[in-house]
């Protein structure tokens, strides 16, 4: 067991090597303590869900880790690291941003900061993202949490430093892209993608702001289905001797009519549960402490 230091207002997290991984996986482990520095959330906390930040605070010193869920968090931070060294001279590279608002103070560490080619004092926002292939196929604007998140820090950098943002941008590096994929409709055509993310007005940010920090502010708060990456509940169209369903429907009436048009015998109508992907699946490190998940599990 490998014990983690603890830093100022950050969670402490006990971290593992189960599969007795090289020190050096260690080390990276030790050295990547993520710090939302001297504020009170960060802009990756804030946009997440409320109950997961709570209750990582209540449990850090019992919550374990392992080095080797860490690999996609080496990969990112490999890509970082060479992009940084190609940042040209007017680039402003992983800075730490803080701003007060509604009595609280929150921070955002942003990728890049670049000249406006269009305006004198203007600044582009990017952010890195390694992520897959499949990510981008399946939504070509990406995931909706990167407008949250470069919206969010618009607002830092025009609260912060008082200068104009005049777009946003996601650069995507996909790590499972492959060539022979490419083929296929909406498959990204290259390994790196440049998304255009819309910039709100300050107004909606300020709005959004402020509605997740009274979000986290609430003891109550359990997490949404898009926070349990929620698959909702189907009917599925079964047959007698097939493994997988024929079809899956979204209502018990769709299924019927379905079936009703099926030649032969065999078939029948059953419900699958919803599926939340985020709990049930180790992706969420305080699922064993979360009364929500206890109940719908019926535990």
């Amino acid at each position: 067991m490998i014990s983690t230091k603890p830093s100022k207002g950050e969670v402490l997290m006990i971290r593992t090597n189960k599969n007795n991984l090289p020190k050096v996986f260690e080390r990276f482990s030790d050295n990547n303590e993520y710090s939302r520095g001297d504020a009170d959330i960060s802009v990756t906390s804030l946009i997440d869900s409320p109950q997961i930040f709570r209750l990582k605070k209540l449990h850090d010193d019992v919550i374990e880790e392992d080095v080797s869920d860490q690999i996609f968090a080496i990969l990112g931070t490999a890509v970082h690291a060479v992009l940084e060294e190609g940042s040209g001279f007017d680039d402003i590279v992983e800075q730490r941003l803080y701003m007060d608002i509604d009595g609280a103070r929150l921070s955002g560490a942003i990728d890049l900061q670049s000249p406006c080619p269009n305006c004198d004092d203007g600044l582009i926002v990017t952010d890195y993202k390694t992520t897959s292939a499949w990510t981008l196929k399946y939504s070509i604007e990406g995931k909706p949490e990167w407008n949250k998140q470069l919206n969010c820090y618009a607002e830092l950098v025009e609260e912060a430093k008082g200068k104009k943002v005049c777009a946003l941008e996601v650069i995507a590096i996909c790590r499972d892209w492959k060539k022979k994929d490419t083929p296929l409709p909406n498959y990204p055509k290259t390994p790196v993608v440049r998304i255009s993310i819309p910039l709100w007005d300050k107004d909606r940010r300020q709005e959004y702001i402020k509605g997740r920090l009274a979000a986290h502010a609430s003891d109550g708060a359990a997490c949404s289905p898009s926070e349990r990456w929620a698959k909702p509940g189907k009917f599925a169209v079964n047959r007698t001797g097939r493994k997988s369903a024929v079809k899956l429907l979204d209502s018990q009436e769709e299924a019927e009519e379905f079936m009703s048009k099926l030649r032969g015998e065999g078939y029948s109508i059953a419900y699958r549960n919803e599926d939340n992907i985020r709990c049930e699946n180790n992706y969420c490190q305080v699922s064993e402490f979360c009364t929500q998940f206890r109940s719908i599990k019926g535990i």
